[in-house]
C-alpha cells in the first residue's frame, strides 16, 4: 500500500483545527507576556526579540512593525528551503508577537509594581520564564508550524548535516551578540531562553501541554502517540523555541 503523500497547510485533513488555532493563540500571548514581564524587569528578552528591539529602536522604527518586517524576509527563505515548517501558527507568530510585546509592556505601567532591587529582577525572571516556555510548550505542541527564526535551525541540519544543537546554538550566539552589539535588552533571560530553557519545556510538555491536548481532544492519536514517543526518547532534535 503507498504512503499518502503529505500536503502542505491540509486543513482538510488537519484534526480539530479550531482548537489546534485557539491554544496556538493562547500559547504566542503566554509567549510575548512571559518576555514583556521580563523585559520590564529588567532582566532582558529572548535573542531574537533582543536583536529586533535594538535594531528598531537604532532606526527609530515601531518594533512591533519591525519585527513583521525581518519575520517576513526569514520566512521567504524558509519558504523557498521547506514551507512545511510553516503553518497558520507561524503566520500568527510572526505578527503578533512583537505587537504583543509591546501591548503587554504598556499595559504594565498600570499594574503595581515590587520595589526596585534584585528581589523585584528575580521575580521578573522566574515569571517571565515560567510564562514564556508554557507558552512555547503549548505554542509548538498544537503543531501548527514554528516560528520564522525557529525553523533556521532545522533547515541548516538539513543543508549542512551538522546536529541540531550545535546549529541551534550557533543560531543564538550569533543572534544574541548581534543583539548586544547594536544595544539590544540582553539580559540573564537572553542567556537562560537561548540556551537553558529546553528542559522546562519539556516538562511543561510532559505535565501541561499533552495531558491538555488529550483531554480536550486537540491531537488525534497518532499525535499523541508521536508525542509520548517523543516524551520517552528525548530525542535530540529539542524543542525550538519562539
Amino acid at each position: 500500500m503507498m504512503a499518502t503523500k503529505k500536503r502542505w497547510l491540509d486543513f482538510k485533513n488537519t484534526h480539530n483545527l479550531p482548537a489546534k488555532l485557539v491554544f496556538s493563540c493562547i500559547g504566542i500571548a503566554l509567549i510575548s507576556l512571559g518576555a514583556a514581564i521580563c523585559n520590564v524587569g529588567g532582566v532582558g528578552v529572548d535573542p531574537f526579540t533582543a536583536m529586533n528591539m535594538g535594531a528598531a529602536e537604532a532606526i527609530g522604527i515601531r518594533f512591533g512593525t519591525y519585527q513583521v518586517i525581518v519575520n517576513l524576509i526569514i520566512l521567504a527563505v524558509v519558504f523557498i528551503m521547506d514551507r512545511f515548517q510553516i503553518g497558520i501558527g507561524t503566520l500568527v507568530n510572526m505578527v503578533a508577537v512583537g505587537y504583543l510585546i509591546e501591548f503587554f509592556t504598556w499595559a504594565y505601567a498600570f499594574m503595581p509594581h515590587l520595589p526596585e532591587g534584585i528581589l523585584r529582577s528575580a521575580v521578573h525572571l522566574v515569571a517571565g520564564t515560567l510564562v514564556f516556555t508554557l507558552g512555547v510548550s503549548m505554542y509548538l505542541k498544537t503543531r501548527m508550524g514554528v516560528s520564522p527564526i525557529d525553523a533556521v535551525a532545522p533547515i541548516a541540519v538539513k543543508v549542512t548535516g551538522a546536529p541540531y544543537t550545535r546549529c541551534r546554538v550557533i543560531q543564538d550566539i550569533l543572534v544574541t551578540v548581534i543583539a548586544f552589539l547594536i544595544g539590544g535588552p540582553v539580559g540573564v533571560f537572553t542567556i537562560v531562553a537561548a540556551f537553558f530553557t529546553g528542559p522546562l519545556i519539556t516538562t511543561w510538555n510532559r505535565y501541561v501541554s499533552v495531558p491538555l491536548y488529550r483531554r480536550t481532544r486537540t491531537l488525534s492519536a497518532d499525535e499523541l502517540a508521536e508525542e509520548d514517543d517523543l516524551l520517552v526518547k528525548r530525542p535530540r532534535h529539542a524543542d525550538a523555541r519562539a
